[in-house]
């Protein structure tokens, strides 16, 4: 659950009252939409669910998307390099085994085909124009279908009646910063638009002896949104187009790309509603090392939503997506996909019934039906059942099936004489879990998640018979994780709000009979046994704030365990001015955080002045 709340302008509200937290009770009531694909509120959602709103953003030292992610204390974030991340949930993280997380930004999937994993160096929002993150660890397959197995993001950004006037954010350190700048307006009566332009650069990354890898990011951005009212309809517009550039390092090259998506919605009574998006999306990389890739995506997605015989909350949809995927590798390179250029496509069926029992019960049947490219049809159920056993108490279970279909390096990735292709199938998850949410005392929040995971047909490299090569990819091995994920908030005083996190999980894999893998089964991943963070969030003054955030994460196999703290002093000036000074990875120089192979990179410190002015 989140600790404060935006306004509009991200200063104040338009008459001057500066909004700083919501109160416990609307940090219950705050309304998310990723785990029913309907409204509802946080305290009644049986997932284990933490949002991060806009004002957690403002109040942190973030300058990415990925940055601002460090505020969910159920997602495990390793930063690889200066503009690459490896993220996920409960496990299973490194830069080629973070594959297990679908990640959308206002519901346009940004998962790549390639490895099943995300772009995070050009995938990116201004952050001040984001409302809310809703970060959901545990599978979402019978609502998002293939590869929403150990958990889903959805990056929900302000309508455009919410971004009005002109806007600026700037933040400036010795070695990076970013800058946006945002203008919003009416369309007569019924309209509104913004339109934004930003900018980043982010320092060089070290090699493990603390020379610099050369690797800086530059980048900018452009986009637009409309939003329009019109009765019982609404219908929203919004496009972006970005540029990337990394210097050098081993990841380096050129990167461009843009997207278009609108939404339709129309409102039938009050709880009924019917729904229709559709979005392109294309992603252009030329990398130094000479690959070039050219991936362009067409999806269209419908909903209905509706309350039957008064218990029954049913939402129903189907959807289909389309992928254009060309990567073509460098002029007399060994390894290459085959063929380089794959047509993809994903088609699905899913129904959802949230069943009142009684007035405090609630149980939630769910079903997709998925069939595409590489795979036949895949049922993905889950059933979650909601007790709301007193105005402070909610309990929750659930069990859900999810997979993750193969990608195009899973299936088409040749070696001649070393690699063959063709042979891996999709991997599968059993999910348990159990959770409690609540308010323990008048000043605080809990809430608690336990979840046991058994996963099957995991991705091994098995030699051949007789230990002769090639390779293949196949799914020859198995296992299972446990653990927990536990936060909560403390309002110490009405001025000061403290919040914890801990994430603990063990893990358990295992070849299967007649497995000739040797990698390791290096598919598990690399991840600490915990991670905990701290958060404090002070107003010194009505005017004046200070955010500092300490995470502690476990070793990894090669990556010694690590301290940091982040931290940022705000000081609004008026309504309309607020300065700022940050800082992220204060403790040390720099420090690993990735066992990433054969590109072991370190990050280091940065602090930065900051600027918001808006008009």
């Amino acid at each position: 659950m989140a600790g404060a709340v935006q306004a509009a302008d991200g200063v104040a509200t338009p008459d001057g009252t500066d909004v700083n937290r919501l109160s416990l009770e609307e940090l219950t009531d705050l309304k998310i939409t990723s785990v029913s694909k309907r409204e509802e509120s946080v305290g009644e959602a049986a997932a284990a669910v933490y949002v991060i709103d806009g004002a957690d953003i403002r109040r942190s030292a973030a300058e990415t998307l990925p940055d601002a992610l460090r505020l969910a204390p159920n997602l495990q974030v390793q930063q690889i390099d200066s503009a690459n991340y490896a993220i996920t949930a409960r496990g299973f993280n490194s830069k080629e085994t973070a594959n297990k997380l679908l990640v959308m930004i206002d519901g346009r999937s940004i998962y790549t085909p390639l490895y099943s994993g995300v772009q995070w160096d050009v995938h990116d929002v201004p952050l001040g124009e984001i409302d809310r993150i809703e970060v959901i660890s545990g599978p979402g397959g019978a609502l998002y279908g293939a590869n929403a197995v150990n958990g889903v993001i959805n990056v929900v950004s302000k309508s455009a009646f919410d971004s009005q006037g002109l806007a600026v954010d700037a933040a400036f350190g010795e070695a990076d910063g970013h800058a946006s700048i945002r203008h919003g307006g009416l369309i007569g009566e019924a309209g509104a638009y913004r339109l934004y332009a930003s900018g980043l650069a982010r320092r060089s990354s070290f090699l493990p002896s603390g020379a610099e890898t050369g690797d800086e990011l530059e980048g900018g951005q452009l986009g637009f949104r409309t939003d329009w009212r019109l009765g019982a309809d609404s219908l929203t517009v919004q496009g972006d187009w970005y540029s990337r550039s990394i210097e050098g390092g081993p990841v380096g090259g050129d990167f461009t790309g843009g997207n278009l998506l609108t939404r339709w919605t129309h409102a039938i009574g009050e709880t009924n509603s019917l729904e229709l998006q559709a979005y392109y999306d294309r992603n252009i990389r030329h990398d130094l090392s000479g690959l070039d890739s050219d991936t362009q995506t067409w999806d269209i997605a419908l909903q209905h939503a509706f309350t039957a015989f008064e218990a029954h909350n049913v939402v129903w949809g189907a959807g289909y997506r389309f992928i254009d995927d060309e990567v073509i590798s460098p002029p007399g390179s060994i390894a290459f996909l085959d063929p380089e250029q794959r047509d993809l496509y994903a088609a699905s069926l899913f129904v959802q019934d949230q069943w009142r029992l009684r007035p405090d019960l609630t149980l939630t049947l769910g079903l997709k039906l998925e069939t595409g490219t590489f795979r036949d049809i895949e049922p993905l159920p889950s059933l979650r059942l909601g007790w709301r056993v007193n105005d402070a108490a909610f309990l929750w279970a659930a069990a859900s099936r999810a997979v993750r279909i193969p990608s195009r390096i899973d299936r088409n990735l040749t070696f001649p004489g070393f690699l063959e292709g063709g042979g891996f199938e999709r991997e599968e998850l059993w999910a348990y879990e159990l959770g409690y949410r609540g308010q323990p005392t008048d000043n605080t929040t809990l809430s608690v998640s336990l979840f046991y995971n058994d996963y099957d047909d995991l991705r091994t490299a098995d030699i051949g018979p007789g230990f002769t090569f090639p390779l293949r990819l196949s799914n020859t091995a198995r296992g299972k994780t446990w653990g927990a994920e536990v936060w909560g908030t403390w309002d110490v005083t009405p001025m000061w709000r403290l919040g914890a996190g801990l994430f603990a999980i063990e893990k358990d894999f295992e070849l299967k009979p007649g497995s000739r893998d040797i990698s390791g089964i290096a598919s598990q991943g690399d991840d600490p046994q915990f991670q905990a963070t701290l958060r404090s969030q002070l107003d010194l003054t009505e005017a004046v704030d200070f955010d500092l955030s300490l995470r502690a994460v476990d070793d990894l196999r090669t990556t010694p365990a690590y301290v940091e703290a982040d931290a940022r002093l705000g000081w609004r000036l008026n309504d309309r001015v607020e300065l700022s000074l940050g800082g992220a990875n204060l403790l040390g120089d720099k420090h690993f955080e990735s066992d990433n192979a054969g590109v072991r990179r370190q990050v280091g410190r940065t602090v930065h002045i900051g600027l918001r002015w808006s008009y």
